[in-house]
């Protein structure tokens, strides 16, 4: 297996809530840039890195987030407790006292405890403890309301083959496999030009995700991103979101219901070079697919995601080997999206990908 887990490792600990995407961005910039021809970005943050096919194909987007869950500073107390407001859907239930770190404008890095109850009104009680005895000494660390706080999990093997332990990989997985994905195919042919996107703030609303498509109008997107399954006693047909059994092809969420002609190629391409694929469907939540569908007219759209344990919470558990069947599976699929296909089978760009 050819996969960087160093790469994976920056990415998980990167800190990086909806608006501080900052160090993520550079780490993107450090690895999947460097496979591509052009890097740009829409107005909110997102980074677009382009790689040029001959010129005679479609513009193919691949799409993960770069944000994670996390916190915000929200006041701070008297007696030096550091007041949290939540961002995203953190798991609030398994919370107490956790290690958190939280980011000051300047980029210092501060250790310190989750406590207290939350509650979703201004009532919540959920705070940050860094030992601080007033306001002042919280002040004086320029600890300012509105600061980022992440999980302060470190990546790190959990001793079994290729499967690793940390916080953010709901999205920073999907992140790892556009880099994995694009690393490939900058010595593939082919005739598409594809833009790999790092969006800016799924978590809070599949924002980056908009932006991102109306200022590149693709033909046809892509979404990378993760999903948990939540009772790891149960490996039978219900669990569909297996780790090392490969990424999944999500036929049906909240957000939207996918392209069926890209599902079928997905599906298809799967099963032609005997590549993994587990097939999942779910009524909550969504990817960025879910915005970047109904952009103009609508393009062409589906979503694959990768399986991991545990998500919006402390740590997850992932097996890199489903990266490697990501990468393998996209390398397969992308060749076979050309103009002449689109073009010739459908209107509206909704193409018959398969003969």
């Amino acid at each position: 297996m050819s996969v960087d887990v160093k790469v994976l490792e920056r990415l998980s600990n990167a800190d990086g809530i909806v608006s501080c995407e900052d160090e993520v961005r550079d780490i993107l910039r450090d690895t999947l840039a460097k496979y591509c021809d052009e890097t740009i970005y829409d107005g909110l943050g997102s980074m677009i890195c382009i790689q040029k096919g001959t010129g005679k194909g479609p513009k193919v987007a691949i799409a993960a987030h770069m944000d994670e869950v996390g916190f915000m500073v929200r006041s701070i107390t008297d007696g030096g407790l550091i007041m949290l407001i939540v961002v995203g859907g953190v798991k609030t239930d398994t919370l107490a006292f956790q290690r958190l770190r939280l980011t000051t404008e300047d980029g210092k890095k501060l250790n310190g405890l989750v406590a207290g109850k939350y509650e979703k009104t201004a009532d919540s009680q959920m705070y940050f403890d860094i030992g601080a005895k007033t306001k002042q000494d919280v002040l004086n660390l320029g600890i300012n309301v509105g600061d980022m706080l992440s999980f302060g999990t470190e990546f790190e093997s959990t001793n079994l083959p290729d499967t690793y332990m940390g916080k953010a990989m709901d999205d920073r997985y999907g992140c790892f496999a556009l880099v994995e994905i694009a690393k490939a195919m900058q010595n593939i042919e082919h005739e598409n030009d594809i833009y790999y996107i790092g969006t800016y703030g799924e978590e809070v609303g599949l924002r980056g995700a908009k932006t991102s498509a109306q200022m590149i109008k693709p033909d046809i997107y892509f979404t990378i991103d993760v999903a948990t399954y939540p009772n790891q006693f149960r490996t039978d047909n219900t669990n569909n979101r297996q780790m090392g059994k490969g990424p999944m092809l999500t036929h049906f969420d909240r957000t939207m219901a996918p392209n069926k002609k890209l599902v079928s190629l997905v599906r298809n391409t799967a099963t032609k070079y005997d590549l993994p694929l587990q097939y999942d469907m779910f009524n909550n939540g969504g990817t960025d697919s879910g915005e970047a569908h109904k952009v103009g007219k609508g393009i062409a759209t589906v979503t694959t995601c990768l399986p991991c344990r545990y998500g919006h919470c402390a740590a997850s558990i992932v097996d890199v080997n489903d990266i490697d069947n990501i990468a393998k599976l996209y390398t397969k699929i992308l060749p076979q999206v050309t103009q002449e296909k689109i073009d010739a089978n459908c209107k509206n760009k909704l193409a018959t990908l398969e003969k």
